[in-house]
């Protein structure tokens, strides 16, 4: 298990989705399928925290999602058309962990560029066609901090985190989720984001409060001896359970994600400690080197095909459509257009501002252009290097070292990967 998966038994860390890896896993090795994410915890744990989201009938719906999300990889066929959507809300956050790679001015400027909040418009007009095209999933988060978003619809009215939820699963997407630092979510934003019932929310809790603090606590708060960040996300996640329990409601389901090294001095007390707490399912992500420039050729996995373009697309907080998360600097070898009624992308480069005149498209003609039917023909041709800028860097096609690993550059003193350059920061 350990050599096929990366997975630490000894740990009690094992890998995700056992039920459809035991159906699917036989085929086509050189497709992988959430292959750098764990569970803490035997699969019944997962099973659970799927069950207390469906109804019978919505179970049936899911399960045959979950079929498709495995067969569309296994057979690399993206005739089910986008099983899931990714749509950034914000491209900005307000902590700056040391792990992560939009910390820089120059990541915000010359790759997100003016637009970081994902115009409600957008918003509406992606669920909407969403719900038209039968996509099972939506998942309202990327590289930025979603329960930060706050625009205006066209009376005016504020729209924020828990309104977008609430509308996604009025509009019937299956499966509404997003991940968060969970530091906002407090108050009566917490039982709205409860009310609007979204099938789960993921707290990035890196370590416990020794660990967390150091990666976690924002940069205003750093001088602040009064603060801790790690008692002030943990009290959040308790309050959701309470006000839970409260509308006697088992959603959302609530899951812990941690990279591993921020724990792995201790990796049974944190998901102990999690669990005790009321969440339902703690993961655990391999640690992926997001350093700036070129993976070198020995790290690459040169007969590997990525399971996304087959299977869903990702509109950022400016609107670009892109067939993947891991395409984080919007590369231009990814980047099909921008969704239809998104305000031109302004970004600074080389201290210029450059607009970059992108075709406007909706999710239905971006799954069917020409630029993602040659990304998908490259990846079944083992050719997907020559996607540069795109492909060829990916930090998912780089060779894995299991859930386990703690890169030699860690500091566990300082919680930082040092010898690190994000981009020019």
């Amino acid at each position: 298990m350990k050599n096929k998966f990366g997975s630490a038994p000894n740990l009690g860390i094992f890998p995700r989705d056992m039920r459809e890896r035991e159906k699917f896993d036989n085929e086509k090795d050189a497709v992988t399928v959430n292959l750098s994410q764990f569970s803490f915890g035997l699969p019944e744990i997962q099973e659970r925290f799927i069950k207390n989201q469906f109804s019978e009938e919505e179970m049936v719906k899911y399960r045959e999602y979950r079929e498709k999300w495995f067969k569309s990889a296994k057979n690399v066929d993206p005739s089910y058309g986008p099983l899931a959507v990714m749509c950034e809300l914000v491209s900005t956050c307000n902590l700056a962990c040391s792990m992560c790679y939009t910390n820089t001015e120059d990541f915000q400027n010359s790759v997100i560029g003016a637009t970081r909040m994902l115009p409600w418009k957008i918003v509406k007009s992606v669920i909407d066609e969403c719900a038209e095209l039968g996509v099972y999933s939506i998942l309202f988060s990327w590289r930025g901090e979603s329960t930060l978003y706050r625009q205006r619809d066209e009376k005016g009215n504020i729209i924020d985190f828990p309104y977008v939820l609430n509308y996604a699963k009025k509009k019937g997407i299956l499966e509404v989720t997003s991940l968060t630092h969970g530091q906002t979510i407090e108050g009566d934003f917490a039982r709205r984001v409860v009310e609007a019932q979204p099938n789960w929310i993921n707290f990035s809790i890196d370590g416990l409060a020794k660990e967390y603090n150091k990666i976690r606590t924002p940069p205003a708060k750093k001088k602040d001896k009064s603060f801790d960040a790690f008692v002030k996300v943990t009290n959040n996640i308790k309050n959701l359970v309470k006000i839970k329990k409260e509308l006697g409601v088992t959603k959302p389901q609530i899951r812990t994600n941690s990279i591993f090294p921020s724990i792995y001095k201790n990796p049974k007390e944190y998901a102990d400690f999690m669990y005790d707490i009321g969440v339902d399912w703690v993961t655990v992500n391999e640690m992926l080197d997001f350093r700036d420039g070129d993976v070198l050729d020995e790290e690459l996995m040169k007969n590997w095909i990525c399971s996304y373009p087959f299977q869903r697309l990702t509109v950022s907080a400016n609107g670009t459509i892109l067939p993947c998360t891991g395409a984080h600097n919007e590369e231009e070898g990814l980047v099909f257009g921008q969704y239809y009624g998104s305000p031109p992308k302004k970004v600074i480069e080389n201290g210029k501002l450059i607009i970059k005149d992108l075709k406007q498209m909706n999710l239905k003609e971006a799954w069917n252009c020409e630029k993602i039917n040659k990304v998908r023909d490259a990846h079944k041709n083992f050719k997907r290097c020559e996607i540069n800028p795109g492909c060829r860097n990916c930090r998912h096609g780089m060779k894995h070292h299991g859930v386990d690993w703690v890169p030699d550059e860690w500091n566990i003193e300082t919680m930082s990967w040092e010898g690190h350059v994000w981009r020019n920061g």
